[in-house]
């Protein structure tokens, strides 16, 4: 399974299903996987529609390979294998590529090599506060270097 298949079964796991549109955790209007569809506070009235779990998976794949395109052009993401990297793509789906390239200490690190010292720097974080689940999971996965070590990312992967 490729990096781009990991990132998707990763942020359906992280970010989960929704069939119709929601606030996310920053009051932004949001559906299917985590796909933001509208300003801060915009009022759920205006997206009346329903979008299907299939449909939700080829939109969230065809994001990540924009960022995967994006990303592919910094030599710490070309460094690292498949499950980091699908590690990094949840990561700039979350928070922008932007919010990702503000880590710069744990970039530094993933350059060198030193995957403990970057999943230590992704921890010493604003992102880690607001998500600590999810970013625990995420560091863990980085210090190791694959998915199947995390227990909830195995099953994903398998």
């Amino acid at each position: 399974m490729n990096h781009l298949d990991k990132a998707v079964r990763v942020l359906v796991f992280e970010e989960g299903y929704r069939e119709v549109a929601y606030y996310c955790s920053e009051g932004y209007p949001t559906i299917g996987i985590g796909q933001k569809i509208g300003p801060r506070n915009a009022p759920l009235d205006n997206y009346q529609f329903a979008l299907p779990l299939e449909v939700a998976e080829v939109w969230c794949k065809e994001n990540i390979k924009n960022i995967d395109r994006e990303l592919i052009e910094y030599s710490f993401y070309n460094k690292q294998n498949a499950d980091v990297r699908a590690i990094l793509l949840s990561m700039a789906y979350q928070l922008g590529i932007s919010g990702l390239l503000r880590f710069k200490k744990m970039l530094a690190a993933l350059e060198r090599g030193e995957l403990s010292a970057a999943a230590f720097e992704a921890k010493d974080s604003r992102w880690y506060q607001q998500t600590p689940k999810r970013a625990e999971r995420h560091a863990r996965a980085i210090a190791l270097g694959e998915l199947s070590a995390i227990a909830e990312y195995k099953k994903l992967i398998d």
